[in-house]
């Protein structure tokens, strides 16, 4: 199974980072995405958009499966995100 882990920086630099931390570990992950968040946007990943995030927060979102989800969890926390989630990656 797929998992996404999603982590909410208040700054660029913790996003790079932690970013730069699952490189280093070398975790197999399928994608690491980085983007600066926007609340208003109508689509927002898992369940950052009911949270408190505002308009230039970073985002780190990692696709892993779901055995090495822990260890990505871990790597990303190290950067201290204001929020952080993980979900199974529903395919249809």
């Amino acid at each position: 199974m797929t998992e996404v882990v999603v982590a909410v920086y208040k700054t660029a630099s913790a996003a790079e980072t932690a970013t730069a931390g699952l490189e280093v570990a070398r975790v197999p992950t399928v994608t690491i995405k980085q983007f600066v968040s926007d609340p208003a946007a109508d689509e927002q990943l898992l369940e950052v958009r009911n949270r408190c995030t505002k308009a230039g927060d970073r985002v780190v979102a990692v696709t892993v499966s779901e055995r090495h989800a822990s260890s990505v969890v871990e790597i990303l926390a190290m950067q201290a995100p204001a929020i952080m989630t993980e979900a199974p990656l529903n395919v249809a």
